[in-house]
C-alpha cells in the first residue's frame, strides 16, 4: 500500500509500529451454553436491555472504580546504557488501559499491549497498583488476559456489565474511559459511527472484520479500556484509531464485547482461543473482476488461492489459475464464486469472515454455494482451526536467467520441479520438469490451454500453487529444469509454433501453443505481485513512517518520551 494512503496508527503507541486488530468477530447471537459453561459467575454479565439511560456524570461514577492505567515495560532490541561500567538493557515502556473482568483480579485489555512483557502492573484510578502476569493471550483478536498477583490485593471492584454488542445501531450514543497520553480517568463520548468494518491485523496478518466504528476520541493510551452504551455497559473495547498524525481524528474502532467475552473466556480455561477457518484467499466481486469473469452482475467472493490441505482444498474448492490485469492489478481469476453460505447471501468478504466468526467454531459445518463454470452447486466444508503463527509464510522469487524484451515467451509463471514438491504431488522423486503455478491472462499458454496452480501448499516454509501443468517437454526436447526451456526459445521467435508436453492428471499430453512476446508490464517468471483485496490468509505489512515524531507533533516532547520508553 503506498505511504500517502490513509494508515492505520494504534490507540497505544507503546512500539513504534501499528499492530492492528487481530481477527475478531461480536457473535450475532450470544448463546445460553456460551454464557452457562464458559463464563464465570463473577464475569462479565450479560445486562438487562429494559434498564434507562444514565447522564454522563452518573455512567462515569458508575464505571470509573473498575477502569485501569495498564503499564507494561518490555526490553528493546538494540538499546543498552552502561551505568557503573555495567551495561544494562533499556526498556520500553507502554501505557494503556483495561477493565476488570471478574472479582478474582482478572483483567482484559489488548493483545498488543502486552505482547511479550517484562513486567505488568495495574493502577485503579484511586491510585493504588499492583502486579499482575498474562495468564491468557490471543494475537488474533488482540484480547488478552491480566491476573493480579500481589498476595495484598483485595479490592472488591464490580467487573462491568456487557451488553449484546450484535444490537448496537449506527447513531447508538457510546462512551470511552481510558489513559489517552497516561492522562486517568478520561471519559469522551460520541456516537457508533457504523458497524462490521473490516480491519488489518499487522501482527498476525489476518483480516477480521465487524469492528465498531465510533467518533467518540480515542488516543494513545485508550487501548484495552471499554466502550461503553448509555447505560454503562460493556459494548466493546477500544484498540485503534484511523489517523494521519498518529493522534485522534473522528474514526476510532473497538472490537465487541461479544467477542471480548467469547474469547475472554476461552483465555482463562485454556489459555489460548482458536479461531474457525477455511483456507482460502479472495476478493470481493466488483463490476471490472465481474466483466473480466463474464459473470454480470453476480455478487460474491473470487476465490483467488485455496491452501493446501486446508478445509477448502478438502472440500473441493477451487481457486483461480489465470492471471488477469484489471484496473491495474494482477488477480488469479477462474476460481469458485462464493455467493451463499449455510443459504445467507454474502456480497463481499467481511460478509463470509463476519459469519464465521459470530457464528461458527472449529469442527462446525458449513454449506457453500458457489458458482462454477456458469453453474451454482453446493460445496460441504467442516471448518478447522487456523493455523499458528509462521505456518504459511509467502513464497519467495524464483527469478532464474534474466528475461530479453522481445524474447519469445510461453506466458507462465513456474518453478523447477523439488523432490518435496513431486511428493507432496503424489510423484516419483525423480520427477523432472517445470510446474506451472500461474498463467498470464491472454497470454499464449493461457490461449493453448496451459494450466496453472489453484491451491497454495507450504513446503519448507516457502508457499507454492499446485494443481497446475507439469511442463516436461519442448518439441520433443526433455525439460528437467527452466533453464532448458529459456535455451530452447533462444533459437526461437515470436510466432512460432511449438509442442509442449505437459502431465496433467498423471497424464502426459501435448499442447501446441504459438510463441508471443514478453510485454514490459508481464512477469513471466517469478514471484507475483500481492493481491489487493481483504484476504482470509496472511498478508504482508506496510511502513507507517517515524510515529514517535508524530506522536511529539500531537502530544508533545515529555508525554511521547514517557510512551515510548525514552
Amino acid at each position: 500500500m503506498p505511504n500517502h494512503i490513509w494508515i492505520f496508527v494504534l490507540a497505544i503507541l507503546a512500539t513504534s509500529l501499528f499492530f492492528g486488530i487481530a481477527s475478531l468477530q461480536a457473535m450475532a447471537q450470544l448463546s445460553n451454553d456460551n454464557s452457562s459453561s464458559d463464563v464465570s459467575p463473577n464475569s462479565l454479565s450479560s445486562s438487562i436491555s429494559s434498564s434507562e439511560a444514565l447522564t454522563l456524570p452518573k455512567i462515569f461514577n458508575k464505571t470509573e472504580n473498575s477502569v485501569v492505567q495498564i503499564t507494561s515495560s518490555s526490553p528493546t532490541s538494540n538499546s543498552l546504557v552502561i551505568r557503573n561500567g555495567e551495561q544494562i538493557p533499556q526498556n520500553n515502556v507502554a501505557l494503556a488501559s483495561g477493565f476488570v473482568y471478574d472479582q478474582d483480579g482478572h483483567i482484559i485489555t489488548n493483545y498488543h499491549v502486552i505482547s511479550d512483557p517484562n513486567s505488568v502492573e495495574v493502577t485503579f484510578v484511586d491510585g493504588d497498583s499492583y502486579s499482575a502476569k498474562v495468564i491468557g493471550k490471543d494475537p488474533y483478536s488482540d484480547i488478552a488476559v491480566l491476573q493480579i498477583t500481589d498476595d495484598g490485593f483485595q479490592k472488591h471492584i464490580p467487573p462491568l456489565k456487557a451488553a449484546n454488542s450484535s444490537a448496537l445501531q449506527v447513531g447508538e450514543q457510546v462512551i470511552a474511559i481510558g489513559n489517552p497520553f497516561g492522562l486517568s480517568g478520561t471519559l469522551t463520548s460520541g456516537v457508533v459511527s457504523q458497524m462490521g468494518r473490516v480491519l488489518p491485523n499487522d501482527i498476525t496478518g489476518y483480516s477480521i472484520s465487524n469492528i465498531i466504528q465510533t467518533d467518540a476520541a480515542i488516543n494513545p493510551g485508550n487501548s484495552g479500556g471499554p466502550l461503553l452504551n448509555n447505560r454503562g455497559e460493556l459494548v466493546g473495547m477500544n484498540t485503534a484509531i484511523f489517523s494521519n498524525t498518529g493522534v485522534y481524528a473522528g474514526v476510532g474502532f473497538a472490537i465487541p464485547s461479544n467477542m471480548v467475552q467469547k474469547v475472554a473466556s476461552s483465555l482463562l480455561k485454556n489459555g489460548s482461543y482458536e479461531h474457525p477457518y477455511m483456507g482460502i484467499s479472495g476478493i470481493t466481486l466488483s463490476p471490472e473482476i465481474s466483466n473480466a469473469t463474464h459473470m454480470n452482475d453476480t455478487k460474491g467472493i473470487l476465490v483467488a488461492d485455496i491452501t493446501a490441505d486446508s478445509p477448502a482444498d478438502k472440500a473441493g474448492l477451487r481457486g483461480g489459475d489465470v492471471l488477469t490485469s484489471v484496473d491495474g492489478h494482477d488477480i488469479r481469476l477462474g476460481g469458485d464464486v462464493i455467493v451463499a453460505v449455510d443459504n445467507q447471501s454474502v456480497r463481499a468478504m467481511e460478509d463470509l469472515l463476519s459469519y464465521l466468526e459470530e457464528q461458527k467454531v472449529v469442527g462446525d459445518n458449513i454449506d457453500l454455494s458457489v458458482v462454477r463454470d456458469g453453474k451454482t452447486q453446493h460445496i460441504d466444508m467442516i471448518l478447522a482451526a487456523r493455523p499458528t503463527q509462521g505456518a504459511e509464510a509467502k513464497l519467495q522469487p524464483n527469478q532464474g536467467a534474466d528475461q530479453k524484451q522481445q524474447r519469445p515467451a510461453l506466458g507462465i509463471n513456474g518453478i523447477n520441479m523439488t523432490p518435496e514438491l513431486a511428493e507432496r504431488m503424489n510423484l516419483t522423486e525423480s520427477q523432472k520438469g517445470f510446474l506451472v503455478e500461474d498463467i498470464i491472462s491472454g497470454g499464449p499458454a493461457d490461449i493453448a490451454g496451459i494450466k496453472g496452480g489453484y491451491k497454495v501448499a507450504n513446503i519448507n516454509g516457502s508457499d507454492f500453487n499446485l494443481g497446475g501443468d507439469i511442463v516436461v517437454g519442448i518439441d520433443e526436447i526433455d525439460v528437467n529444469t527452466l533453464k532448458d526451456i529459456q535455451s530452447y526459445l533462444d533459437s526461437k521467435k515470436v510466432g512460432d509454433t511449438v509442442q509442449i508436453q505437459v502431465i496433467r492428471d498423471g497424464q502426459q499430453i501435448t499442447v501446441p501453443l504459438t510463441l508471443g512476446k514478453i510485454q514490459s508490464e508481464q512477469a513471466p517468471l517469478g514471484q507475483l505481485p500481492q493481491l489487493p483485496f481483504s484476504q482470509e490468509e496472511p498478508f504482508g505489512s506496510d511502513p507507517f513512517g517515524d510515529m514517535y515524531n508524530q506522536c511529539i507533533e500531537g502530544a508533545g516532547k515529555e508525554v511521547c518520551d514517557q510512551l515510548f520508553g525514552r
